[in-house]
């Protein structure tokens, strides 16, 4: 325990190379959350996260270290390696997400599917957990949610890159899943979160009602089908800025408003 209590603070610690939205994003997700919540889930994760709010904590779960792996039960093959936990998720042709597997010494189970897992073991558990591990599974689901509702960390048949190819943009050659983990995003919302997060949570509550029904892996495959269109850009394209903050902008304001309402909804039915 008090390894993985070492674990936990290193999560809180770690600010690395971002594998879904850059920290912008990932904050509005949280902070969206945080609106949504029930009194009651406000008061135990208040508890749980040491007073602090899950926004604090949504894009500090970008790096792991092969231990972080172990102590929740993976066993990754070659300990001396940098092992990431999944941050992506794969459907095939009809949108049906499947689960992942291992690939050698890295750990591939998709981010739908550690999702849901994480999210059904709080709900059963979170009163009996450590209180590191259960500090860790909060962290992950809040980052997961993220993850999850970004474009370019969904693999379809036609594309199994995840954008991990150099497009042109602005100039400069970047890798198109990079346009999607930040610079899109981050240069299209120059504020501080809680003015992101004002803009973009603007549903009612009939619209939120209609935007979480159903389950975490209901919401992979909505999200899958609005970002297919995302996979028209191919290695060395030139990419017109303002062409494409006409098409994808709402698609990337929406993904992260409704990962927001999600996460809420996760959130209250886990502290019933």
């Amino acid at each position: 325990m008090k390894r993985l209590l070492l674990v936990c603070t290193a999560v809180l610690l770690a600010c690395g190379t971002s594998y879904g939205w850059a920290r912008v994003a990932h904050d509005t997700v949280a902070k969206i959350a945080e609106n949504h919540l029930s009194p009651k889930a406000k008061k135990m994760l208040d508890k749980y996260l040491d007073g602090k709010p899950i926004s604090y904590y949504a894009s500090h779960a970008d790096e792991f270290k092969p231990e972080w792996l172990m102590d929740l039960g993976f066993e990754p093959s070659n300990a001396k390696r940098k092992v990431t936990f999944p941050h992506t998720f794969s459907v095939d042709d009809n949108y049906n997400i499947l689960r992942g597997q291992r690939d050698g010494d890295k750990f591939v189970k998709n981010c739908v599917y550690m999702a849901d897992e994480f999210a059904a073991d709080l709900k059963a558990n979170h009163r009996t957990m450590g209180d590191s591990l259960r500090m860790l599974k909060i962290v992950m689901l809040v980052h997961w949610l993220g993850d999850m509702h970004c474009p370019k960390h969904i693999r379809y048949p036609e594309d199994q890159t995840i954008g991990y190819y150099k497009v042109k943009w602005r100039g400069r050659s970047v890798r198109y899943h990079d346009v999607w983990d930040g610079v899109f995003f981050d240069e299209q919302h120059p504020w501080g979160l809680v003015d992101c997060a004002e803009m973009l949570d603007d549903c009612n509550k009939s619209e939120i009602k209609a935007i979480t029904s159903g389950d975490v892996y209901d919401w992979g495959v909505d999200i899958a089908k609005r970002a297919r269109c995302a996979n028209k850009f191919k290695e060395g394209d030139v990419i017109d800025i303002h062409a494409f903050r006409i098409n994808y902008r709402d698609l990337a304001e929406t993904a992260v408003r409704d990962a927001g309402y999600r996460l809420a909804k996760l959130f209250n039915e886990i502290f019933k």
